[in-house]
């Protein structure tokens, strides 16, 4: 190969200087071929590696150019702004990362079948006791049709676990009670969860208010948690005695309800059990501003009442 065919083939110009690299310690490039995988995996200062799609032709791999590799100590891997799955799941399924901690997909589609695949090897790659961050985003500018995922049950093995963002806007995630209640059970160093969708193009959330609060307990380092919610019926007592949970910082909650039709008990019931809580965060922040009001007022009448008593 020339020199004009590098100009006129930057992957092939990428590729050639990734090659003559040997001290690599974090690396950003299109998708890679499978021999530069395979050099990549005996990089042993090799600790974060992003593949951007950039360009329109990146290079397919198959099951016989990824095959038992070992990155021995990367901790992050990530991919950003891929259409296809498929090459993903090839790299996680046949090799090895012992030291990983970090694992984040950006992409603008993914087809549900690609996503549950991708869900399937990442808990099956032997990194369930490393992994700390996983983090998916998936955007579709003109979703179709909302099709259901269901994620939390192949992630519940990370219990190491202490970042979780699922972020998609043509897909809707399962999540009811009793799994919520398994996946903070499982993952007792979990300090920021975000699951968000299109709650108005999904079904209602099976998450009641009581489930969350359930939840919580098992989880005291909980920071900042995003999650959809169904308030149809507020099935908390907002006169029992609550169980605080005091680490929590930021609330973000989404629901498909049209409106909150008792947005001064609501807000009464989250001050009284997420005490550290002053508002609701939502794409919708005008559903939610009644709650806030209130949330506000509550907490405005709390300080004044712990500066009264000192």
């Amino acid at each position: 190969m020339d020199e004009y065919d590098n100009i006129a083939n930057p992957v092939s110009l990428v590729f050639d200087r990734i090659r003559w690299c040997t001290r690599l310690v974090t690396l950003s490039c299109p998708m890679i071929d499978g021999a530069i995988w395979k050099h990549l995996s005996h990089i042993p200062t090799l600790l974060k590696l992003e593949i951007v799609h950039g360009y329109d032709d990146p290079p397919s791999l198959s099951k016989r150019d990824i095959v038992n590799l070992s990155f021995l100590n990367l901790t992050s891997l990530s991919f950003r702004q891929l259409d296809d799955g498929a090459d993903i799941i090839t790299v996680i399924q046949h090799s090895q990362f012992p030291s990983l901690k970090e694992f984040k997909l950006e992409a603008s589609y993914l087809t549900s079948e690609a996503a549950e695949r991708l869900f399937h090897a990442l808990s099956h790659c032997k990194a369930c006791q490393t992994i700390e961050t996983i983090s998916f985003c998936l955007f579709d500018e003109d979703p179709e049709d909302v099709e259901t995922l269901t994620p939390i049950p192949h992630f519940l093995c990370f219990t190491q676990l202490r970042t979780l963002q699922l972020i998609f806007n043509d897909s809707y995630i399962y999540l009811d009670n009793d799994m919520l209640l398994q996946a903070m059970s499982s993952w007792p160093h979990i300090h920021t969860l975000e699951i968000n969708y299109s709650v108005d193009r999904a079904p209602s959330s099976e998450v009641s208010l009581h489930g969350l609060f359930t939840a919580l307990g098992l989880c005291p380092q909980l920071h900042t948690l995003l999650v959809p919610i169904n308030i149809a019926t507020l099935d908390v007592d907002p006169d029992a005695e609550p169980i605080q949970h005091t680490s929590l910082r930021s609330l973000g909650l989404e629901t498909s309800e049209s409106e909150i039709a008792d947005a001064e008990t609501l807000a009464r019931i989250i001050s009284a059990w997420l005490p550290c809580v002053d508002r609701v965060q939502s794409l919708d922040y005008m559903r939610w501003d009644e709650v806030n009001k209130h949330l506000k007022s509550l907490t405005a009448a709390a300080a004044l009442y712990v500066v009264g008593a000192s």
